[in-house]
């Protein structure tokens, strides 16, 4: 965090940006040394669950050329856990069984990263900078999975254990060269940079199974996920002021990337995949804005030239898309006096599937309830309308806008029955198969739980409208305050066929109407002997879908910070999730089974940290009233 000037953010980016993504962008702008000479920072971190860290940011400037670095090691341990507590029913309806997953995993990383480069002053007005980032990281992920099986009436039957002891090691490296230069006239300038990155991650588990009791029915199955990434970008952008209140942009933008994902179970399974995955995306944009009295305009066209290729090559399955787009972008603004604007601006977006939305075998700790992604996912295309108003008072900033999006082949997350079932021993009765109504025998081979697939897929339709607000409240000088809220209605239409085990066509239907909202406050309290305090809480509403609901969520942070050694010194204590709520949960239900799952990726962390600057005065916070506002906004 010590590393970052300022973090931009645009709610409806412009032409001039990646048309990727399905909302606003954020822009993290890293510091640079601007002082003469040697300057920087050392910071130190402990935390609980166990978690230590030590980091540098360290630059030398001169006349002529700046060299800046930045040097970490973390290691933490982050426990999370999840549940899957699922009914599965008869054909006729009537209940068959239970079985409830219970989930703890226990990830301990430990990552050191570098960066370090040099700005070359060439003239007073072009510079070039190289820089060298690299970074690696090991470590483990035991994934302990209980499931606990019951009877029609809910009596206990036997309860299996899913031990994943999963070990992980991932480097990667980036160069980038970045030249700027800046012509006699403000803000004419041209910039280009080139990246070229190479990321590796290897995963390898052994997963051991058995009933709890009952030696004799341990297996084991041995998995390994490599991914490799290979990125080269390309990038030149042009500003041209012209006149007082007018500038014309232009650019390319060329991201190429080969990514290949080997992920096996066993030697010979059929979970097991070869996936190369390529995207060669070229762009080219122009864009032009004017001024005149109080009114102000930006338009822009881009265009987006994509290559993709998925190829599952284990199954000889091979996926080429071909595709080229305009993305268009435009922003009306009108000043009404010094202190109130309205803003009017249209945006069109694009969001490519990866990584796992698209790897048909990404994951294999729990073998009843699966994730597989979906290699023919296309990509959704959104058109964004926004509707703002700004208005500032001299202790308040207040701002609102009304939004409407509207988009093509959206991703859903579906749930279905494979056709595969999990084999284990019926040593306790005859048992019937909720789908088949075949009875096993006891002693024999039980194959009545279905395999559960959770997947990708592409739906036709949505439509969502939304209001939002945000105001920046200073009611004191050692008082601050933050609100936003976000209320939205989505209309989802579309429906999914696919044919079940039995050869039985199913359509699924996904028609579906919600509302929903969520608010955050954050609050800057500056107390006795100048200790800054800041919470922030945060609350999701739920929201019904197609297949049952996703329940509402609340998160509180915490922290307090303290200047030391004549401000050259500062201590802060950060409680991330104080109320260890920050859990998603949802309701699914279909026709064989309804379930109730829980998933918290981590548990409350609490952290302290020390940070000493050297030759160096610390940012102070910008305390200007309209926090944000234009870049929230959305303007040129």
């Amino acid at each position: 965090a010590d590393s970052v000037e300022k973090v931009e953010v645009i709610t409806n980016p412009s032409a001039r940006y990646d048309a990727e993504g399905g909302g606003g962008i954020i822009n993290i702008v890293l510091r640079k040394g601007k002082a003469q000479g040697i300057n920087g920072s050392v910071i130190a971190s402990v935390g609980d669950p166990t978690a230590y860290g030590l980091s540098s940011n360290i630059n030398f400037r001169s006349e002529s050329f700046n060299l800046f670095s930045n040097f970490g090691y973390n290691y933490r341990d982050a426990p999370g856990n999840s549940s899957t507590d699922a009914q599965y029913f008869n054909n006729d309806g009537t209940t068959n069984s239970f079985i409830y997953e219970k989930r703890t995993n226990q990830r301990l990383n430990r990552t050191f990263n570098a960066n370090y480069g040099i700005d070359l002053f060439l003239t007073k007005t072009a510079s070039w900078t190289h820089a060298l980032t690299f970074s690696k990281e090991s470590g483990s992920n035991p994934d302990d999975v209980f499931f606990n099986y019951y009877d029609a009436d809910f009596n206990p039957t036997f309860v299996r254990n899913r031990l994943n002891d999963q070990l992980s090691k991932e480097y990667s490296i980036e160069y980038s060269s970045i030249f700027t230069k800046q012509f006699k006239e403000e803000d004419h300038k041209l910039t280009a940079n080139v990246a070229f990155s190479k990321n590796q991650d290897n995963e390898n588990s052994i997963i051991y199974d058995q009933i709890i009791g009952d030696p004799s029915t341990l297996f084991t199955d041995v998995t390994l996920n490599n991914q490799s990434q290979l990125r080269n970008l390309l990038q030149a952008d042009y500003v041209l002021p012209i006149g007082k209140d007018s500038r014309f942009e232009a650019g390319y933008r060329g991201n190429f990337q080969n990514n290949l994902t080997d992920f096996r179970v066993n030697e010979n399974s059929i979970f097991t995949n070869l996936l190369e995955y390529k995207e060669h995306v070229n762009a080219f944009y122009a864009q032009y804005g004017s001024k005149f009295n109080k009114f102000s305009y930006f338009f822009g066209l881009r265009w987006e030239d994509s290559n993709i290729e998925v190829n599952s090559i284990t199954v000889n399955d091979y996926n080429t898309k071909k595709y080229n787009n305009f993305f268009p972008s435009a922003t009306l603004n009108y000043e009404i006096n010094d202190d109130s604007n309205i803003t009017l601006s249209y945006s069109k977006r694009i969001n490519r599937p990866r990584g796992r939305f698209l790897n048909p075998f990404s994951s294999f700790s729990s073998n009843i309830n699966i994730f597989q992604g979906n290699p023919d996912l296309d990509p959704s295309y959104t058109n964004v309308i926004d509707l703002g108003y700004l208005k500032k008072w001299d202790r308040l900033t207040f701002n609102t806008s009304i939004y409407f999006n509207v988009t093509d082949n959206t991703f859903e997350f579906i749930r279905k029955e494979s056709g595969e079932f999990v084999t284990s021993i019926n040593d306790g009765q005859d048992i019937v198969d909720p789908i088949t109504g075949v009875i096993t025998p006891v002693g024999e081979p039980d194959t009545r739980t279905p395999v559960i697939i959770s997947t990708p897929i592409n739906l036709a339709k949505e439509y969502r409208t939304g209001f939002e607000m945000n105001a920046n409240y200073t009611p004191y000088k050692w008082w601050r305050l933050n609100g936003n809220f976000n209320f939205y209605r989505v209309e989802n239409k579309g429906d999914y066929k696919y044919t079940n085990f039995q050869g039985i066509d199913v359509v699924q239907n996904f028609d579906n109407v919600a509302s929903t909202w969520f608010t955050r406050i954050t609050s800057r309290v500056t107390l006795p002997y100048k200790i800054d305090w800041q919470t922030n809480a945060t609350f999701n509403a739920a929201q019904k879908n197609a297949q049952g609901k996703r329940l509402d969520m609340t998160t509180v942070n915490l922290s307090f910070s303290k200047d030391i050694l004549k401000d050259k010194g500062s201590l802060a204590l950060n409680v991330s999730d104080l109320f260890n709520s920050r859990k998603r949960r949802n309701v699914v239900d279909l026709d064989n089974v309804s379930s109730y799952s829980t998933f918290q990726w981590r548990q409350r962390q609490i952290t302290l940290a020390f940070t000493y600057r050297f030759n160096k005065k610390k940012e102070r916070e910008n305390q200007r009233g309209n926090e944000g506002g234009d870049d929230m906004m959305g303007k040129p």
